[in-house]
């Protein structure tokens, strides 16, 4: 199923078990990248990643995730809203786009990829990175 994405959409996903309140917002894409194809930016809210450095010891949310879009839109369930206001989708858009600007360098020197996992396998991914 081919889905269009866009910047500002909020979608429902195939979360993990316990975060069914999840929500993921597409903050920007990267068209047409030689090796990967169309590269979708994404926000997770609604997460509770293990972090023992974390109040409460939760993390709450990613703030940047790279994915190849055909790998994303397996993930996606339905679309819950559309933004055209980057800044009213997300209260942290700032350190959203400081966290692409860090990928993105590193990117451009094949220092960091792409995710082509489904979404709950990356953000499993992410909290077995935060564990060490």
């Amino acid at each position: 199923m081919s889905k269009s994405l866009a910047p500002g959409q909020v979608w429902l996903y195939q979360t993990r078990p316990g975060e069914s309140e999840s929500r993921l917002t597409i903050v920007g894409i990267d068209y047409d990248d030689e090796e990967y194809g169309d590269i979708v930016h994404v926000y997770l809210s609604g997460l509770e990643i293990d972090n023992p450095s974390a109040p409460g010891g939760k993390t709450l949310f990613i703030a940047h995730l790279p994915y190849v879009s055909a790998a994303l839109e397996e993930s996606l369930v339905q679309l819950e809203s559309q933004h055209e206001d980057m800044a009213s989708a997300l209260s942290d858009y700032e350190s959203t786009q400081e966290a692409y600007r860090l990928w993105k360098k590193a990117f451009e020197n094949s220092e960091a990829g792409v995710f082509t996992a489904p979404v709950s396998e990356a953000i499993g991914f992410v909290e077995e990175s935060i564990r060490g």
